[in-house]
């Protein structure tokens, strides 16, 4: 009986920490949303990294936090397996740890826990400077060329409503460079057609990254048929369709179930519905890039391509203001630091080098400008340095 009392105490325990600590992981995920102001697709990296934690410690009290389980905690993380059974790359190690570093730094702070965990201890959840320069550093960013998207967006024939759907899907991402979570929420009142804008307003259930209300006018690129294309969509669902200011723009597609209820299937129409999740969306990418035979690119690939389309033109500092915020950026740095000038593209580096003339006692290559050169100089330099 005393054996079965132990037991039974011991559930209750397990029990009791159990809640607590998904009681103070809810309370942190609210004070990120409440407080910090983060979006949701933020706060699920925390909780995917707070997983991570409570598989390694299995479920332990979170005030047994101390610099020891920290250092036993990378070495877990750093054998883990990824997609295809390949080790976690340490992009992901860094990222984990600087998550649950902020978790655990905002714990210690609380009255509960302000005792039981101490600060230094939380610096250990950190990789060594050499792993964390291999973490910090930016790979590639591949994205597709015009050419490739507009074999893309023609390779689709409009013979059904999700082809001709997928279609404007296409193009509406390289006429704006939308989050992809943002386009799969835009209503129909979101797109004022008079003035060719896009409203991605938070008031109307889009998704923005932090709930940020951004207003983007449609690019004016080269490839004017995705113009064409979406607007043909856009006026299909609000004239055929019927769709009023409140049913989505990419709406969800139609299915039915098969014989004996054992399947669904699509119909090839589309339904009144938003899709419940981008994840769709993005399949919808990979199925139809590959079906034109060409490499997948992400949605979020498309923001970068316009960035380099922009690239190539004679920019003046106000057009680079406005094309930053019709991305949704603050800064023009964050446009044309992390996806443009700051970073050039390893193949356009290459490029811009053998374009350099270095017989030429002008130092002019072919149509290089010497603000151009002094720009790769500067880079050059940052990257010595």
């Amino acid at each position: 009986m005393s054996e079965y009392n132990e037991h039974n105490k011991r559930a209750e325990t397990d029990d009791e920490i159990r809640y607590q600590n998904e009681l103070m992981k809810r309370r942190f995920f609210d004070y990120q949303r409440d407080s910090a102001g983060f979006a949701q697709n933020s706060i699920d990296t925390y909780e995917t990294a707070l997983l991570r934690w409570q598989e390694f410690s299995r479920n332990q009290d979170f005030r047994l936090f101390n610099k020891e389980r920290a250092k036993q905690f990378k070495v877990w993380l750093s054998k883990r397996k990824g997609v295809g059974g390949k080790p976690i790359s340490l992009s992901y190690q860094y990222h984990t740890l600087r998550k649950l570093k902020a978790f655990f730094k905002w714990l210690a702070l609380q009255d509960t826990y302000k005792h039981s965990i101490r600060l230094t201890d939380i610096d250990f959840l950190n990789l060594g400077k050499k792993e964390r320069q291999q973490a910090c550093q930016s790979g590639r960013r591949r994205s597709p060329t015009i050419e490739q998207v507009t074999t893309l967006i023609e390779s689709i024939v409009p013979s059904s409503d999700v082809a001709r759907r997928d279609r404007a899907l296409f193009c509406f991402a390289l006429l704006t460079g939308a989050r992809i979570e943002a386009i799969v929420t835009l209503p129909v009142r979101s797109f004022d057609r008079a003035d060719m804008v896009v409203d991605q307003n938070p008031k109307y259930g889009v998704k923005t990254k932090n709930s940020k209300r951004i207003t983007t006018a449609l690019f004016p690129i080269s490839y004017t048929k995705a113009k064409e294309y979406f607007l043909g969509w856009y006026d299909y669902l609000v004239e055929e369709k019927g769709f009023g200011p409140d049913d989505p723009i990419f709406p969800a597609t139609q299915v039915r179930q098969g014989q004996e209820n054992v399947n669904f299937y699509s119909t090839g129409e589309v339904s009144s519905d938003f899709w419940s999740k981008s994840q769709s969306a993005r399949k919808i990418f990979e199925k139809r890039f590959r079906a034109a035979g060409l490499p997948y690119f992400n949605p979020h690939s498309f923001r970068h391509l316009i960035v380099k389309e922009c690239m190539k033109l004679a920019l003046t500092e106000e057009q680079k203001k406005a094309i930053s915020q019709n991305l949704g950026h603050a800064h023009i740095a964050t446009t044309f630091g992390n996806y443009g000038y700051g970073h050039i593209a390893e193949e356009r580096q290459i490029e811009l080098l053998k374009d350099i003339d270095f017989n030429n006692d002008s130092t002019r290559g072919r149509g290089l400008s010497d603000e151009a050169i002094q720009q790769i100089a500067e880079i050059l330099s940052k990257q010595d340095g």
